[in-house]
């Protein structure tokens, strides 16, 4: 492959030369050894002279077995896909739904707005985050639960306040918002994810996250592995936060039609900011340690 490579860039520096030559002479083993030696010094120098060649692809290292159903790792500095399966297939994804819901929020309501908790919002469905009836919780305090515990009340309790301050649908406002940003494979039925019409694909999603660090708060919260708020005691769901290091952020999502769904931001080095996102996963957390330990490997850095 990397020779391959090599000749394709020799024809395009010099293609007068291999047109009017009287012949091509076979290439020899030695001679495909000699090219392949050539070619690792060029690359070892390029990337050596001007960082803007990397990552480069290490080509001896095969694609990751992926079970999931869709996968994609990008490098967020140099806007660039480094893996993808089912890149454009579109799938329910739900929690990540919350992301979307989080920038919605940012977008009407300040941080330190105070929201009372309505019997309504606690009707949503499950009841991860322990909210009561007639709590009242800034913003800020419903995000954490929102972004850290997944808790669809908190989505709910949020949506209710944009609605009354926006007069308008929130699930229109994340619609709007979707086609703002040119996505043409993404819709939100609701602010939580729970319902498998929320869908888009791991190629769309990537441009939402990429948008959403437009609102650092909302990965200063996802980097959050606990916080006692209120005396609530809330966990990040994100296990990778614990698991590896240089890990950003992330946003889980999991209900038996989407099945196991994760967005990871981390640190590759110190100039290299990477995404991963994965899909319709049995085992999410495992695929994207995979996906993140494959990544390592397979590119030069």
């Amino acid at each position: 492959m990397l020779v391959k490579a090599i000749i394709t860039i020799l024809v395009l520096l010099n293609p007068l030369g291999f047109l009017v030559a009287d012949s091509i002479e076979p290439l020899t083993e030695d001679s495909v050894a000699s090219i392949e030696k050539w070619s690792q010094s060029l690359a070892s120098a390029l990337w050596t002279t001007n960082p803007n060649f990397l990552p480069i692809r290490n080509w001896e290292i095969e694609d990751p077995q992926i079970e999931a159903k869709a996968a994609i790792i990008f490098n967020l500095d140099k806007n660039k896909i480094l893996y993808q399966k089912e890149a454009d297939r579109i799938l329910s994804i739900a929690s990540l739904t919350k992301i979307m819901t989080a920038l919605i929020v940012l977008e009407n309501l300040d941080l330190e707005r105070v929201i009372t908790v309505s019997e309504k919002a606690l009707s949503a469905h499950g009841t991860i985050g322990g909210l009561r009836i007639g709590e009242k919780l800034t913003v800020n305090d419903l995000l954490h639960a929102l972004l850290m515990e997944s808790s669809n009340d908190a989505a709910a309790a949020l949506a209710e306040e944009v609605e009354l301050k926006t007069g308008q649908l929130f699930v229109n406002l994340m619609n709007q918002k979707v086609d703002q940003l040119g996505l043409v494979s993404t819709r939100f039925s609701d602010p939580s994810g729970y319902k498998s019409t929320n869908i888009s694909t791991v190629s769309e999603i990537i441009e939402l996250v990429k948008y959403s660090f437009d609102q650092p708060v909302i990965w200063q919260i996802m980097k959050t592995p606990e916080i006692n708020i209120s005396n609530h005691d809330w966990v990040n769901t994100d296990e990778l936060l614990n698991r590896l290091p240089n890990i950003i952020g992330g946003k889980t999502g999991y209900t038996l039609e989407a099945q196991g769904c994760l967005v990871i931001v981390f640190k590759q080095s110190e100039a290299e900011k990477l995404i991963t996102v994965v899909l319709g996963a049995q085992e999410r957390f495992l695929e994207t340690e995979k996906l993140i330990n494959w990544v390592e490997r397979a590119y030069q850095w």
